[in-house]
């Protein structure tokens, strides 16, 4: 099991990197040319700030006050690209990556030397399934960065981890041993060259190379969790729960370690213990949808089957209709109300939404079909 660890540095808003002025605006996030653009608009400029300072000042209605200032920025002057780069956070947060997509294209189309704008197209581009397009920004991004730059490390291991998940494993091995020729040495290029071997089967080399990446870095929790998983393939689960409850100590908030001690924990049948580990990501990370699916498996394992029942309706809800965690809790609560709540109609009506929402690639849909036969569809 891996996790998909966000690029936060690519989704930073605007006003980070200083926001518009009323000067001439030139700005540059890479080796290429920035566009000189003419000054903001008064009117724009004074929306684009109103922006930022409900961002700040928080609240309930922080965000939606936001993104109906930076539209009506957006509307006045469309040359403000630093409130499209901003409206394609706030939609990538709210889960609408098409209208993310949009957004940070509309700010490549007044700045492309905006690379954090590019990287986080790619992550809206990758969260949509647009392997394709997720894969030409990376590309794109990387071009741009000079060698010395940090985030280029970043991009590429970015890029390698979407290559591998596609099954590409050649090229982002390619990908990597680029990366360490230009960049030099780095545990993360390492550790990620290790999930690559370790997807292939190479456990040899992937044992080889994730030792490399604890001696660049003996404190980097994702080396630790990429250890764990070669553990946890080779059928070694108590030395695998080690080293993910090692990575969760060198950082309690990486919690991409937590989550895979948690299964490993829910493997075990120590559903308390899970729960315990889940409600700490669910409370740091409350977008983390998979943790919901995961913690409603803890719940229904405790006997609290209205728990589970509530979380998975939840994620349903929330979730985009493609989303794997949504498959996941259609599947569960089909599972739930055929053999835990006899609510067999209610089982069918879900494991309909399931077939025709799942994706292609979802690995439960051989076993929904069979589900599906069981119960008489």
């Amino acid at each position: 099991m891996t996790r998909v660890i966000a690029l936060l540095a690519a989704a930073a808003l605007a006003a980070a990197c200083g926001g518009p002025g009323t000067k001439p605006r030139i700005t540059s996030q890479g080796p290429r040319e920035a566009p000189k653009l003419d000054p903001v608009k008064p009117a724009a400029m004074k929306e684009f700030e109103a922006a930022l300072r409900a961002l700040r000042l928080g609240g309930p209605d922080a965000t939606a006050t936001a993104r109906a200032r930076l539209e009506a920025a957006v509307e006045i002057d469309p040359t403000l690209w630093e409130a499209w780069h901003d409206l394609g956070v706030i939609a990538g947060d709210d889960g609408d990556d098409d209208a993310a997509v949009r957004a940070f294209g509309r700010a490549l189309d007044v700045n492309p030397a905006h690379t954090p704008s590019r990287l986080a197209r790619a992550e809206a581009h990758r969260r949509a399934g647009r392997t394709k397009d997720a894969r030409a920004d990376y590309e794109a991004s990387l071009r741009e960065f000079t060698e010395d730059d940090p985030l280029r490390v970043d991009a590429a291991a970015r890029l390698a981890s979407l290559l591998r998940d596609a099954g590409a494993h050649d090229d982002a091995v390619e990908v990597l041993r680029d990366t360490l020729r230009v960049a030099g040495p780095s545990s993360r290029v390492y550790t990620e060259l290790g999930q690559i071997y370790l997807a292939q089967r190479r456990h040899d080399m992937a044992k080889l190379v994730i030792a490399r990446a604890i001696e660049l870095d003996a404190k980097d929790p994702a080396a630790y969790n990429a250890l764990a998983l070669l553990y946890l393939s080779q059928g070694k689960a108590q030395e695998a729960f080690d080293r993910f409850d090692y990575a969760t100590s060198l950082d309690p908030a990486y919690l991409d370690a937590r989550f895979n001690k948690a299964a490993v924990l829910l493997d075990a049948g120590d559903y308390q213990r899970a729960k315990q580990e889940l409600s700490i990501i669910v409370e740091q990370a409350p977008d983390d949808l998979a943790a919901h699916v995961a913690l409603g498996v803890a719940l229904r394992g405790l006997k609290d089957l209205q728990g589970a029942k509530k979380i998975w309706d939840e994620v349903v809800a929330d979730a985009p209709r493609r989303a794997f965690a949504r498959a996941d809790a259609l599947y569960n609560l089909a599972i739930l109300k055929a053999f835990f709540l006899e609510d067999v109609p209610g089982a069918k009506a879900d494991l309909e939404r399931y077939m025709q929402d799942a994706p292609t690639s979802h690995p439960r849909r051989q076993d929904a079909e069979a589900k599906r036969k069981e119960l008489g569809l």
